[in-house]
């Protein structure tokens, strides 16, 4: 009778936690909906004979905004790559830029102030620079490696430092916020 009951006991319990369950699913749907409903992805090709010539593969920039309140409202884009049937996002900001370093045409060297002229295009078309910081971009040569400077930050001159063989092939890019200390 004893285990009858207990039986009983325990059958009611899942029929109370499955009906539970089947209402945090059904709002957990009506969310994953709504939100769906708020979320708006846009995706541009960026199309250019300078970034042909010193990456492979093909270049987007993606938004992705949300509609709160009848306006709609964006994060930040980011750039994807597609290469090789592969996508690549690229982080502007990190120290060491691996992926975007992989995505560098085996053909391209950083050798000579045309070269330098040509990736700085690149870096101009991937992360534009704002009107206002337009007027700190310089580029220049120290030993092995390039600097691209895009911005200033304290008493230093931040952007891309590029380091490279003899030969004028990439080694590493890293992004730096005090790429030149002054």
């Amino acid at each position: 009778m004893k285990k009858s009951i207990c039986f009983i006991i325990i059958l009611s319990l899942l029929g109370m936690k499955t009906f539970a369950q089947g209402t945090a699913d059904k709002e957990s749907s009506m969310l994953d909906n709504y939100i769906k409903s708020k979320v708006s992805i846009s995706k541009t090709r960026i199309v250019s004979d300078t970034l042909a010539r010193v990456f492979a593969g093909s270049f987007y920039k993606v938004d992705a905004g949300f509609m709160f309140t009848d306006e709609m409202s964006y994060c930040s884009g980011s750039i994807l790559d597609i290469k090789d049937g592969a996508i690549f996002a690229l982080d502007s900001r990190s120290d060491s830029m691996f992926v975007f370093k992989s995505l560098v045409r085996k053909d391209f060297s950083l050798k000579t102030e045309s070269d330098a002229k040509l990736f700085e295009g690149c870096l101009d078309r991937l992360f534009p620079m704002d009107e206002m910081k337009r007027k700190e971009k310089e580029h220049l040569k120290k030993d092995n490696k390039w600097y691209f400077i895009r911005d200033t930050f304290f008493d230093s001159k931040s952007g891309y430092i590029v380091s490279v063989d003899p030969n004028g092939k990439i080694l590493n890019i890293a992004h730096e916020l005090e790429a030149i200390k002054k």
